[in-house]
């Protein structure tokens, strides 16, 4: 059983940092084949993206330590999540400010390709912090709201944390 937890806990954290290199490749090359500069528009939602993904990897490799050595249960992970938690909140505020910012002082370049792709981005960065904080997103059992794993240790921590 352990072997087999092992194993998929590897593969879940190295898929998330595969992800993540993947996601920086994606937005590099999507500037560098529309001939546009790598800007804003595309930076901001691409970087919030791969660092909710990272802590997403840090995670998996968290467990994974856990499972490889369970005398050393590791008491700053759920206090640093915690933190990273509220941090995602603020990096979420900076799109739509910086949109607005365009919209209001500089309308002609608020109407380009990359905006779109960037909204793309975004909306798949929302996507993975409910995911990973919340609920998880499985295709199958949309409807069914089942916690996320580091919810429920995150929900363990602050309790504990109270008393």
């Amino acid at each position: 059983m352990t072997e087999k937890t092992k194993k998929e806990l590897n593969r879940l954290y190295m898929s998330e940092l595969v992800t993540a290199l993947v996601c920086g490749m994606l937005m590099y090359l999507l500037t560098d084949s529309t001939g546009q500069p790598l800007d804003l528009r595309l930076l901001i939602p691409g970087g919030v993206l791969i660092f909710i993904i990272l802590q997403s990897a840090g995670y998996w490799y968290y467990r994974y330590q856990l499972v490889d050595n369970p005398s050393d249960p590791m008491d700053w992970i759920m206090p640093l999540f915690s933190v990273l938690k509220k941090l995602d909140l603020a990096f979420f505020c900076l799109y739509p400010l910086y949109l607005l910012y365009l919209l209001i002082l500089k309308p002609d370049t608020f109407f380009m390709t990359m905006n779109i792709f960037g909204l793309i981005l975004y909306a798949f960065s929302i996507i993975e912090y409910y995911n990973y904080y919340y609920y998880s997103v499985q295709i199958g059992v949309i409807k069914k709201k089942v916690p996320s794993e580091l919810r429920l240790e995150l929900s363990h921590y602050e309790k504990t944390k109270l008393i």
